[in-house]
């Protein structure tokens, strides 16, 4: 993460198997959101670095992330993926509450 006010690194995030292709802060400040192409979205703190949750594997997604947005309330996080996919994550549980599938190749970008 970058200070741009004081040009400096604040920390470094390490975990994605492969490149990070979306992120984003929940409107809150409290959380960081990152997906990436190797399927998986993380759920980390901002302060220590940490990854709080990991959400991939079985009812998942199954192919890269393309795009993610969070909910004004800081509750949920929407991911679009490769694999023609929407889910829904809960962000404090790091929990999949819904899906949306869909059978035509089609990627997704999402924003609430």
């Amino acid at each position: 993460m970058w200070n741009a006010d004081h040009n400096a690194i604040l920390n470094t995030f390490a975990g994605h198997s492969n490149t990070v292709t979306c992120g984003d802060f929940t409107p809150d400040g409290k959380l960081i959101c990152t997906g990436s192409d190797d399927a998986s979205l993380r759920i980390w703190d901002p302060r220590s670095a940490q990854s709080r949750h990991v959400v991939r594997g079985h009812g998942y997604h199954s192919d890269g992330l393309t795009c993610l947005s969070m909910t004004s309330d800081s509750q949920t996080v929407v991911s679009g993926s490769k694999d023609s996919s929407v889910h829904i994550v809960n962000l404090n549980s790091g929990q999949v509450v819904s899906r949306i599938s869909w059978q035509m190749a089609t990627q997704f970008c999402c924003r609430l």
